[in-house]
């Protein structure tokens, strides 16, 4: 009978001594309470720590902290799993991903990652060498194998790598699994995680504990959500989503797993837990995504231009509920010859509502004076794009000054992934800031996270008048989004299928299809090229926080320089399969 200590925690990438730290301070707290805490993929060094991994020392300053470790546990009960870099003697790449079981006062065992993950934000073969032996080991009487995160992810019906695994394990009469992770938040995965490590379990006949990381670091956040997968595959217990916890079972000899209750993290644990609602999970991860990039980051605070509409009154919600209201600030910039008062008005009662300061800074002078000075030195009037990208772009040299003005404020840039997948963005303008909070959101999920923010939070509520008001960038007279975009509520479901089209659950995709029905075709095909079209302001805009399936970003790669028309998608995805189409 084994207890374990499930240490699922925030780690700063390079922060070799914090992070180190965090875990002699469990061990001296808890190491003669169980046998066994299990620490996270790569957590000595924070993952990922990309090409950080080949600097002179990097992994000689590991190592030293490491040893730290190895003496804290010297006459302690619990050994320690724990995920880091170790170096390959061999031919191959000159690094492993590796996890160490340490035990009073030394290293008794080593087990290097065997599939490396090089599809979507990650790229480990860049560094590592694939591991080539089973992770096996008999420790306090008991036989334990271990995975490290992908390793667990070779499903057999499609099947990414020539070796499994957790075939290895099967074949051993196994009274546990051990698989430590790094796996990013997004939406469906904790669904997934489930049912991947429910079926390990089921395969090896054994309970499988599973301990994941929590926090962001940029464009990246971690969900923690660690659990303990029944040998039936069923999900027996779980920690918490997006925070730091601990929690201490036990394992008995028949493979029955139960918390222990005298425990000090007893109470971090939930009985069957069942995956996050997406919009919820998009919520709570925006804010974690905001919190952990701008404190690990050094700075303090936020700054938001805000217009009145919903995609800046959602992100300032998100900035406070991370950062606290005293540390996030707010500017409306009016044209008082587009503008609407009542974008004024929602813009006061918002910050009113979630009690942060507005700064009043109207741009009508300044663009006025732009106009003038441009048809004098051009001898023409500007074009109207020309007129509404100079006024973004006032605005968005306001807000930077702000941030310059103010050390430690940070600018959020407020488009989302709707906007950014058309192209209806400014470059040094509205896409101006460190950070983009809303740039894997679409626009019809921006409206979902502002209710539900208002049912969580109604102390901090945003106006009702700013879901109700028509999308408008209010660069031009009478402007709406609709002039230049389709309806949201079709634009969404069709920039899902062309960008996620082959991650999606198939009652996804057939609902994303039925909102298509009626839309001509042309209008579909014109949406789609936009998104490649848009490439090179992506590439030039901040960090988005990742939430869906495939962001942009490391998750998708196409050049700029490049013309490709993606007739057969439109044909045999959208054309053929649309009720109603036309031209």
């Amino acid at each position: 009978m084994l207890k374990i200590m499930m240490a699922q925690l925030n780690y700063l990438v390079g922060d070799l001594p914090g992070n180190v730290g965090k875990m002699i301070e469990l061990v001296r707290r808890h190491g003669n309470e169980v046998d066994l805490i299990v620490f996270s993929e790569l957590a000595a060094t924070g993952y990922y720590p990309y090409d950080y991994i080949t600097r002179a020392g990097f992994v000689d300053a590991q190592d030293e902290q490491l040893l730290l470790l190895q003496q804290a546990t010297a006459g302690m009960r619990a050994g320690v799993v724990v995920g880091h870099i170790s170096r390959n003697p061999f031919a191959g790449k000159p690094f492993f991903n590796s996890l160490s079981l340490i035990e009073n006062g030394a290293r008794s065992y080593t087990y290097h990652k065997h599939l490396l993950c090089d599809y979507d934000i990650f790229n480990e073969p860049r560094h590592f060498e694939p591991g080539n032996r089973p992770g096996l080991v008999t420790f306090r009487g008991q036989r334990i194998g271990f995975l490290i995160c992908e390793d667990a992810w070779n499903a057999a019906d499609i099947p990414l790598y020539q070796v499994d695994p957790v075939s290895h394990l099967e074949r051993e009469r196994l009274d546990l699994v051990v698989s430590i992770n790094a796996s990013p938040s997004n939406v469906r995965k904790q669904l997934k995680r489930h049912q991947v490590i429910g079926a390990a379990a089921r395969r090896c006949g054994c309970p499988v504990v599973y301990v994941n990381q929590v926090g962001g670091y940029d464009d990246i956040v971690f969900d923690g959500a660690s659990f303990v997968a029944e040998r039936s595959g069923g999900i027996g217990y779980g920690l918490p989503s997006f925070e730091e916890a601990l929690a201490v079972i036990e394992v008995g000899e028949s493979g029955a797993i139960a918390p222990v209750a005298a425990s000090v993290a007893a109470g971090q644990l939930t009985a069957n837990p069942q995956p996050m609602d997406d919009i919820e999970l998009i919520y709570r991860q925006s804010i974690v995504g905001i919190r952990d990039y701008v404190g690990k980051c050094g700075f303090t605070g936020a700054v938001v231009g805000s217009s009145g509409g919903v995609d800046s009154a959602v992100t300032l919600a998100l900035a406070v509920e991370a950062l606290g209201p005293e540390n996030v600030f707010a500017i409306t910039m009016p044209n008082e010859l587009f503008s609407s008062a009542g974008s004024v008005r929602d813009s006061e009662a918002l910050c009113a509502n979630l009690g942060i300061p507005l700064y009043s800074d109207p741009i009508t002078k300044e663009y006025e004076l732009w106009l003038e000075n441009y048809r004098a030195v051009y001898g023409k009037e500007p074009e109207r794009l020309t007129r509404e990208n100079r006024q973004a772009r006032i605005r968005g040299g306001k807000v930077m000054a702000f941030s310059n003005d103010r050390p430690g404020v940070l600018a959020l840039s407020t488009g989302n992934k709707s906007e950014v997948c058309e192209g209806y963005c400014t470059l040094y303008g509205d896409m101006c800031g460190g950070l983009n909070v809303l740039g894997d959101i679409y626009k019809t999920q921006v409206y979902e996270i502002g209710r539900l923010h208002n049912r969580l939070r109604p102390e901090r509520c945003i106006p009702e008048e700013i879901f109700t008001k028509e999308p408008s960038a209010e660069l031009s007279e009478g402007q709406k989004d609709s002039d230049s975009l389709l309806p949201y509520e079709i634009l969404d479901p069709v920039l899902m299928l062309f960008i996620e089209h082959d991650l999606l659950e198939d009652e996804e995709r057939e609902e994303c299809l039925g909102k298509l029905a009626g839309t001509p075709t042309a209008a579909l095909e014109r949406a789609i090229r936009l998104v490649d079209r848009a490439q090179f302001k992506r590439n030039q805009a901040a960090p988005i926080i990742r939430v869906q399936r495939r962001s942009f970003g490391p998750g998708w790669q196409v050049p700029v320089a490049a013309r490709y028309v993606d007739d057969r998608f439109i044909q045999e995805v959208v054309g053929r399969e649309l009720p109603g189409k036309g031209r």
